[in-house]
């Protein structure tokens, strides 16, 4: 059985941290790649941010 390793990166941070901003370089730089976004909060700032 041919079993491949896909990568996984967990973005954590304090808030004003810059995991936005990393996370959007790291999409423009790399393949196609799924993204879970897990956002609390009344307002889904890094949602929108990202689907720009």
């Amino acid at each position: 059985m041919n079993q491949s390793k896909i990568p996984v990166i967990a973005l954590t941070g304090f808030l004003g941290g810059g995991k936005t901003i990393l996370l959007n370089r790291l999409l423009v730089a790399g393949p196609k790649t799924a993204v879970i976004i897990n956002d609390f909060g009344s307002m889904p700032v890094d949602r929108d941010l990202l689907q720009a």
